[in-house]
């Protein structure tokens, strides 16, 4: 492992726990060596309620992770979500004041600096700054600013923020483990590193990953993040349904929800039958399936349409013709495709997080975007500032000289 950067990704689910140690060579490449989950305890719809139990399933997968990849790691990198995070559009405008008016790295500074001079309350935090693009002397659209010529530059950002109470206790945790908090990074933008392509983010896709306590929804327009947010509901209230509606227990519930739950009536065969079972030795009854479907679907359909009004509330400019993509282990409930499609009006489909070396092929499945998105950002940044990657993309291509390479070098800093 001499002169390989380890890496380790946590994402703290309602449901289950999971960690991902990778490692970045001196060349770039990135690796995971090792992936594991158990099952939360402590956690209530993406927030910590309850430390001690946090803490015990944190070590346990820590150390499981640790075990597997013969490595111990000193930092980790925390995924966080839910309703409490809000984006706000922000836009910072300053004058060039050097002699030739050419644009350096230190008026983007200043701009964005601006973008973030706003009150924020008390109880919440920053997260990221996540630039959209710039405009120079009224010229909009503009991607690449540094070495352009200008009179005033203005900088269009969505500053995430998080509530401080919920980072500090997942800090917390993370701190009573004995190890350090490296960064705290939105579970959606992690979840797009590793599904959605340049090409999709440039034509617009709206990603949402359902999660069994929460649901993240991340919005792209021109290639930038326009949007971000979530709702405290996901999986689990659909569980919670079905065990009241059919007076069973949670986990019979559950069984029954991923073995033959259907999120869309319309797409149920009136024949279709579910076998439900039965306590005490009882014989197991029947059902129409569609009928299952009418206690799952309502629930699915409240998520999507609060999302969908959320963003329409936002006024977000641009199409989406990249269409819906979904996430997390909720996507993997039947027909939720089609309700999507349906709620949104757009195109929806599943989407995979990609193959990284390493990584087994069963991780490529929705539930493990985030954790595997959470490491791939971080290699990113790690991969920019490797004195030998620097060294292999300045010999072989001259066009990524100058200007290009500063502005990927910046962008990167910045998310």
């Amino acid at each position: 492992m001499a002169g390989e950067k380890m890496l380790m990704g946590l994402d703290i689910g309602s449901s289950r726990t999971r960690c991902v140690i990778g490692s970045v060579s001196r060349e770039g490449l990135l690796m995971v060596d090792s992936i594991c989950e158990r099952p939360s305890e402590g956690v209530r719809s993406g927030s910590i309620v309850n430390i001690e139990l946090t803490l015990k399933t944190i070590q346990s997968v820590i150390n499981e992770a640790e075990l597997q990849a013969g490595a111990e790691i000193a930092e980790v990198i925390i995924g966080i979500g839910g309703e409490n995070i809000i984006g706000i559009p922000s836009t910072g405008v300053v004058g060039i004041n050097s002699k030739d008016q050419e644009i350096k790295r230190e008026d983007i500074f200043r701009s964005l600096e601006v973008a973030r001079a706003f009150e924020l309350p008390q109880d919440r935090e920053i997260l990221h700054t996540l630039v959209q693009d710039f405009q120079i002397d009224g010229q909009v659209g503009i991607k690449d600013p540094i070495d352009m010529l200008g009179h005033r530059l203005e900088s269009r950002v969505l500053i995430v923020t998080a509530s401080s109470a919920i980072c500090q206790n997942q800090r917390k945790c993370i701190q009573r483990s004995g190890l350090g908090v490296q960064r705290l990074v939105l579970q959606s933008l992690a979840d797009s590193e590793v599904v959605l392509s340049s090409e999709e983010k440039e034509m617009g896709t709206i990603l949402i990953n359902i999660g069994s306590g929460m649901t993240d929804i991340i919005a792209y327009s021109h290639g930038s993040p326009v949007y971000t947010g979530g709702v405290n509901l996901g999986g689990e209230a659909v569980t919670g349904d079905i065990a009241y509606i059919l007076n069973k227990t949670r986990a019979v519930a559950e069984q029954i929800k991923c073995e033959s739950g259907h999120s869309y009536v319309p797409s149920v065969s009136s024949e279709d039958m579910v076998i439900i079972p039965q306590v005490g030795g009882l014989p197991a009854i029947r059902m129409p399936k569609k009928e299952l479907s009418k206690v799952i679907e309502p629930r699915m359909a409240e998520i999507f349409s609060r999302l969908q009004n959320d963003l329409e509330k936002a006024n977000v400019q641009g199409g989406f013709g990249g269409g819906v993509v979904l996430v997390g282990g909720g996507a993997l409930l039947s027909g939720v495709t089609e309700l999507a499609s349906e709620i949104f009006r757009l195109p929806a489909r599943l989407g995979f997080p990609e193959a990284i070396g390493g990584l087994d092929r069963s991780y490529i499945s929705p539930m493990y975007s985030t954790v595997l998105g959470l490491l791939k950002s971080e290699a990113k940044k790690v991969r920019e500032v490797s004195p030998k990657a620097k060294a292999h993309k300045e010999r072989p291509r001259r066009k990524e000289d100058g200007a290009s390479s500063k502005i990927k070098s910046f962008f990167r800093t910045l998310f």
